[in-house]
């Protein structure tokens, strides 16, 4: 007979529901090309040029606000979104070479970009909204500003391969940093955008290209204090930024691996513990493994646990 005493309590995280495809009017065959998220909204960009806004602010009353078109292109894939509450706006990257920013309450089309290549990655500047650092089918990246003013970009060359993650500091604005397919991850100083502060590999940190695998995400942590990196399969890598910028040693013994099996479809730092400390979100796609995994960064000022015993 089974122990009734088991399954009393559960360590096992919650998992919502937020959207039912079966419930959609135009997506419910669509697939999730991209995902993004903050408090109050969820954006889920479709691989048929569309997204379906929901409103998460409650997270017992999820409501689906509506399925939008952005473009009818064969090649409108939405690649990437930035949910930008500040300007009340949306900023889509589709596959049809274009950005289209998105009023946030009317969902139309506020301004469209051209670019010369499809952008597969962007971030804003947390302290200038008009600025914005973009990678794509490119070998370089670009800082451009989001409005039709006609100043030239700035450019960041040296990669060999297209682009496919980026990322913008939230404390330093002079920091950048990319994750590209010729299999490594740069960090950048704005100011001087012909040569990155730091190259590696994906994979544990070697500095020969070779050894790593394709860099699909790169991101800091909310505080800056880290960089995590995922490739296509199998490894993400943390790495104190400090590390990187007090230190031209070979990155290898100070990168920390997390390995798993599966392909990674994204990872990102979320705040806990009232802002004292953080986790980093991966998630994995196989079919018998896949999941999400959290790991845990506390911070250095973070109260001590009471888990002693008198």
């Amino acid at each position: 007979m089974p122990d009734k005493s088991m399954g009393v309590t559960s360590r096992a995280m919650k998992v919502d529901c937020l959207i039912d495809s079966r419930d959609l009017n135009k997506n419910s065959n669509s697939k999730v090309s991209t995902l993004e998220c903050t408090n109050n909204y969820l954006v889920s960009g479709t691989f048929e040029g569309g997204y379906v806004l929901s409103d998460v602010s409650d997270p017992e009353n999820v409501k689906n606000l509506g399925e939008y078109q952005v473009t009818n292109n064969i090649d409108g894939i939405t690649n990437h979104v930035i949910i930008n509450e500040r300007d009340n706006e949306l900023i889509i990257s589709s596959n049809d070479k274009n950005i289209r920013v998105i009023d946030l309450k009317t969902n139309k089309v506020k301004s469209t970009k051209s670019m010369t290549f499809p952008v597969n990655c962007a971030v804003l500047n947390s302290r200038n909204t008009n600025e914005i650092f973009i990678t794509g089918d490119n070998t370089n990246c670009f800082i451009q500003d989001k409005r039709e003013n006609g100043e030239k970009p700035l450019i960041f060359s040296k990669h060999f391969d297209f682009g496919f993650g980026c990322d913008w500091s939230p404390i330093n604005e002079n920091l950048l940093l990319t994750g590209n397919q010729d299999c490594t991850v740069k960090i950048w100083d704005r100011r001087k955008p012909q040569q990155s502060l730091q190259t590696w590999s994906g994979t544990l940190g070697f500095s020969d290209a070779s050894y790593g695998g394709p860099v699909r995400n790169c991101k800091f942590s909310h505080n800056g204090e880290y960089i995590a990196w995922a490739e296509s399969l199998d490894h993400v890598g943390i790495i104190e930024t400090s590390s990187l910028l007090t230190s031209r040693r070979r990155v290898t013994p100070r990168v920390q691996s997390i390995d798993f099996i599966g392909k990674c479809c994204g990872l990102r730092f979320a705040p806990m513990e009232q802002g004292h400390g953080e986790q980093l979100v991966i998630g994995v796609i196989d079919c018998p493994l896949g999941g999400i995994l959290s790991y845990k960064l506390e911070s250095k000022c973070k109260p001590l646990d009471y888990d002693f015993y008198f």
